[in-house]
C-alpha cells in the first residue's frame, strides 16, 4: 500500500456533528435534507496534502449506509475505508465480501449474546435508538451519559460482550470487532512501513496503542496511549490531526 498508512477515526476526529459548528465550517453530511456532518476550512485545505502524502483508512463505528453518506471533498475520497469497527472493508465503497466473511467468523460463536442484549435493550426502554449494526455488534443511545454508563453497568449477560461507552451511547462488541484488531488486519494486508492513528476515544484505544504515532484531542487518552501526540488548547482537534500527518510524513526525527 505504500509508506505509511493513516487510520483515522471519523466523527469527533476528522469531522463533527452541527453542535460543534463554527463559523466557516462546510456541511458534509446530510440526514433527511439536515445538515449533519462538518469539515473545518483548515481540514478542507489540508486533506488533499495528506491524501497525496499519505493512505488514508478511516476506522468508524459507523455502518455502510452512515458512511457513505459523507461527502468528500474531491480527490480527497478514501479508496478504502473500514467500517461497522472494521467489521466491514470498502473498497471504492464497495463491500469487500472476503474481509467480512472473516468478521463473521469471529462473531459466529456471539450471535446469540448480540440477540439477547438487544432483545433485552428494546424490551427495557429509555434508548433513543437501538440496534445491530451489520450483524456484528449492538449500539443503543440514551438521553445522558449517566444513564448510558448504567445501563453497561447493569447488564449481566453472561457473555463475551465488551459494554464501551462513550458519551451518551453504549456498543456491545464481541471479541475481535475493535479497531485494533482492524488495524492489525490491515497493516496484514497492505504492509504500510509505518501508520499513524487518531481518535477521541476509549473505542479508539485498540487502534492507537497499535500506531507508531497515536494523535488525541486532550489528555484524558494519555494514561491507556501513553506517548501519544497531543491537541494543544487553541487548535481544533481535526486541524491538528492533519497537520502532524503532514508533519510526520515529511521526515521527522523517529524515535
Amino acid at each position: 500500500m505504500g509508506t505509511i498508512l493513516f487510520a483515522s477515526d471519523l466523527d469527533n476526529t476528522l469531522l463533527f456533528s452541527h453542535r460543534h459548528r463554527q463559523p466557516g465550517d462546510r456541511c458534509v453530511e446530510r440526514l433527511n435534507g439536515a445538515e449533519q456532518g462538518f469539515f473545518t476550512q483548515d481540514t478542507l485545505d489540508l486533506l488533499p496534502q495528506v491524501v497525496r502524502r499519505v493512505h488514508l483508512l478511516p476506522i468508524t463505528t459507523r455502518s455502510v449506509e452512515q458512511y457513505l453518506r459523507i461527502q468528500w471533498p474531491e480527490g480527497t475520497v478514501p479508496r478504502w475505508a473500514l467500517t461497522a469497527n472494521g467489521a466491514v472493508l470498502l473498497r471504492d465503497g464497495e463491500v469487500d465480501r472476503a474481509w467480512y466473511a472473516a468478521s463473521q467468523a469471529l462473531v459466529r460463536d456471539h450471535r446469540e449474546a448480540l440477540a439477547a442484549v438487544l432483545d433485552h435493550l428494546t424490551r427495557q426502554g429509555g434508548a433513543t435508538s437501538v440496534r445491530c449494526v451489520e450483524g456484528v455488534y449492538v449500539y443503543a443511545a440514551y438521553p445522558d451519559t449517566p444513564t448510558a454508563e448504567r445501563v453497561a453497568r447493569d447488564w449481566c449477560g453472561g457473555s463475551a460482550l465488551r459494554a464501551v461507552v462513550s458519551g451518551r451511547k453504549v456498543y456491545f462488541f464481541p471479541p475481535g470487532i475493535d479497531k485494533g484488531t482492524a488495524l492489525r488486519r490491515a497493516v496484514e494486508r497492505f504492509g504500510p512501513e509505518r501508520v499513524i492513528a487518531a481518535g477521541d476515544s476509549v473505542i479508539d484505544v485498540p487502534m492507537l496503542r497499535r500506531a507508531d504515532l497515536a494523535l488525541i484531542p486532550d489528555t484524558e487518552l494519555l494514561p491507556q496511549v501513553p506517548g501519544a501526540r497531543v491537541c494543544g488548547p487553541d487548535q481544533r482537534f481535526p486541524d491538528f490531526v492533519l497537520s502532524a500527518v503532514l508533519q510526520d510524513a515529511a521526515g521527522p526525527a523517529r524515535t
